[in-house]
């Protein structure tokens, strides 16, 4: 940021009592300071700081299927996923089904989901 003194004015700046004199010209933090905080009409921006750029906005993320209803959270993580089950036959039998329905389910997942679903109670 720039900035020109358009009017003499007295200011404390850097540990210091300083008088700024017409027409000088300010640079980066000190030009930020005093567009800010100097008497009114006392100095004019001549060149602006650029604006930061813009974070990507993220699509609102999809529910995960838990959210939108009793269903095994398969795209969640197998901590997740075995915790849904919970050690029941039936909700074993339901979650490897659907992770075998994905393009690439999990060998470890499905290992495991079947030897709950079979498992005898």
């Amino acid at each position: 940021m720039r900035v020109r003194v358009l009017e003499e004015f007295t200011a404390y700046w850097n540990y210091a009592v300083t008088t700024f004199h017409k027409d000088a010209e300010l640079e980066g933090d000190q030009a930020r300071h005093f567009a800010d905080n100097a008497p009114e009409g006392s100095v004019e921006i001549l060149e602006a700081d650029p604006e930061p750029p813009q974070a990507p906005k993220e699509p609102p993320a999809e529910p995960e299927q838990q959210e939108e209803g009793d269903g095994p959270p398969v795209d969640g993580t197998i901590d997740d996923l075995m915790s849904w089950v919970d050690g029941d036959r039936e909700r074993a039998a339901q979650a490897l089904a659907a992770e075998q329905a994905k393009d690439k389910p999990r060998s470890t997942v499905v290992k495991r989901l079947t030897a709950l679903a079979d498992a005898e109670e």
